[in-house]
């Protein structure tokens, strides 16, 4: 799941999550396209933990963001703010690595 592909795809996701208004619903959206079901509500909570984590990271050192901001190749723009669609994009890593995403049920 490190592959470039897949990191692209969570760079994506993570930018789509960044453009939302509400990182709840940005959070319900992207594992809902991931899962096929909505989060339960303690998931959520989870992931918008790391997604604060992440954010702070991101935030103190920008160099950390580089990897999750130059895979593959989908150009960000950048004047939105990187460490916010890196954070993302590690939420959105984490959805697309979890046995939600890759059970079927």
């Amino acid at each position: 799941m490190n592959d470039p592909t897949f990191i692209e795809a969570a760079r994506v996701l993570g930018l789509q999550m960044t453009l939302a208004v509400d990182s709840k619903n940005a959070i319900s959206l992207a594992y809902r396209k991931l899962t096929g079901h909505f989060p339960l509500p303690q998931e959520i909570v989870l992931l918008q933990k790391m997604y604060k984590t992440e954010y702070e990271r991101f935030k103190t050192n920008p160099k950390k963001a580089a990897g999750w901001l130059h895979a593959g190749q989908y150009r960000i723009n950048d004047n939105i703010d990187t460490a916010k669609i890196a954070a993302n994009a590690v939420v959105a890593s984490t959805i697309l690595n979890s046995d939600a995403s890759l059970t079927k049920r």
